[in-house]
Order: C-alpha cells, then structure tokens, then sequence
C-alpha cells in the first residue's frame, strides 16, 4: 500500500512536471517568435540607417559640389567687377583728358581770334597804303582764312569732345550700374554659398549620425541574433525534457499499477 501511495505520488509530481515543461516550452515558443521578430526589424533599422547614410552621403557631395561651384562664380563676379571698375576708371580719365582737350581748344581759340583781328587790322591799314599795300593786304586775307579755319575746326573738335564726354558719363553710369548689379549678385552669391556649406556642415553630420545608428543597430541584430540561437537551443533542450518528463510519467503510471496489482497479490496471501 506504501508503495502504491508512492507510486501515485510519483505519477502525479511527474504529470505537474510534465505539464510546467509543456508550458515552459510553449513560453520559450513565443520568446524565439518575438526574438526573430525584433531581430528582423533591427536588421531593417540597420538597413534603413546604411541607405540613408548613403543618401546623405550623396547630398553632402551634391551640396559640395554646389558650393564649389558657387565659388567659382563668386570669383567671376568679382574678376568681372574688377574689370568694370578698371574700365569706368579708364573712362573717366579719358573725360577727363577730353576737358583738357577743351581748355587747349579754348586758347587755340583766343588766339585764332587775336589773329583774325590782327589781320582785319593789317588789311585795313594795307587798304590805306594804296598799291603799296597790296601784297601785304593779300597776306592779311589769307592769315585771315587761315583763322577762320583754326576757328571752324576747334568748333568742330569741341562737338566731338562734347559727344565723347556725354558718352564717357553715360558709360560710367552704365558701368556704375553694372559694378552695383555684380556686388549685388556677389553678395547673394556668397550668400549661397555660405547656405550650401551649413547644408554641407549638417548632412555630413547627419551622415556620421546615421552610421553611428547603422553600427548600433547591427551591434544589437548580432546580440538579438545570438539571443535567438540560445532560445532555440533552450527550446529544444526544453523539449527533450518533456520527452523526458512523459517518458517518466509512463514509467510511473506502470509502477502505479504494479504497484497496485502487486498489493492485490500480497491481501490474498494474507487470507
């Protein structure tokens, strides 16, 4: 009878047992399945971190690229702006010249009207000489000429320098105009080429950070990785422990009826 009861409480230890292996196995079950899940998703983070890191690679050299280009059209700009500003200066030394110009011609001027009057007043006084004073009246007529001449081609001269001057000032107000549209345009431009080197600054940080998050992310699919490989190996030794926990659990069910068949046996002996 002792020995039944302890078989009985053997078969029932080992059926409870049997039952928490089941159980176990069933919870190691889900951990393996959630562990897989979250590996499967870390290793799409990581993913996701390589590829934007390669994006931001690319804008970075794209942004590198614009500023670079926008350097090399600031130092146009500035090149041109010099240029313009050599040219004005040029300019406005050939106006100036152009109104010394002027001054001579005044004076040329003043003389060619000293001369013609000089020689009104020699031809007069050769008119009164008579035939004596002839010859000298012929030359005072040319001298004459010779003036009015001097006197129409300063006029003529002066014209032309009034146009050179007028065109001189309109093209250093164009060329004024053209200097303040080049700054202008300078300014904006190494404006943006300042932009494009922050956008540079911040991808490239945004890069570093991406890889920061790519290596973490693969550091913790490994971890997640090696995680699951032990729930697998948990679950399967779990597994032959229920194996084992039923194999047991026959063998007492066995030696419970044994148990019981021999305390049968051994009431009929004692009648």
């Amino acid at each position: 009878t002792q020995l039944a009861s302890a078989a009985e409480e053997l078969n029932a230890v080992t059926d409870e047992s049997a039952r928490g292996l089941v159980q176990q196995n069933n919870e190691i079950e889900q951990a393996a399945t959630a562990v897989n899940e979250m590996t499967s998703a870390v290793e799409e983070v990581a993913r996701n971190a390589v590829s934007t890191s390669q994006a931001s690679r690319n804008a970075a050299t794209s942004a590198g690229d614009g500023r670079d280009l926008v350097q090399e059209t600031v130092s146009a700009i500035e090149r041109m702006s010099g240029d313009v500003k050599g040219t004005a200066e040029l300019i406005i030394n050939l106006a100036t010249e152009s109104r010394d110009i002027g001054k001579v011609l005044d004076v040329i001027r003043g003389l060619a009207d000293q001369t013609n009057l000089l020689a009104l007043n020699a031809a007069i006084e050769a008119a009164r000489a008579g035939e004596a004073g002839r010859g000298f009246a012929v030359v005072a007529d040319e001298v004459r000429a010779l003036a009015h001449r001097t006197q129409q081609s300063t006029s003529e001269i002066e014209r032309m320098i009034g146009s050179i001057q007028s065109g001189t000032e309109q093209a250093v107000s164009s060329m004024r105009n053209s200097t303040e549209r080049a700054e202008s345009t300078l300014n904006i431009a190494k404006g943006a080429g300042m932009a494009l080197n922050t956008i540079n600054v911040a991808v490239e940080e945004i890069n570093e950070r991406n890889m920061v998050i790519a290596s973490a992310a693969e550091e913790q699919a490994q971890v997640a990785r090696e995680v699951d490989r032990n729930l697998v190996n948990i679950r399967d030794l779990s597994a032959q422990s229920t194996t084992g926990a039923n194999q047991t659990s026959a063998a007492s069910t066995e030696l419970s009826r044994l148990a019981v068949d021999l305390s049968s046996m051994v009431s009929r002996f004692a009648l």
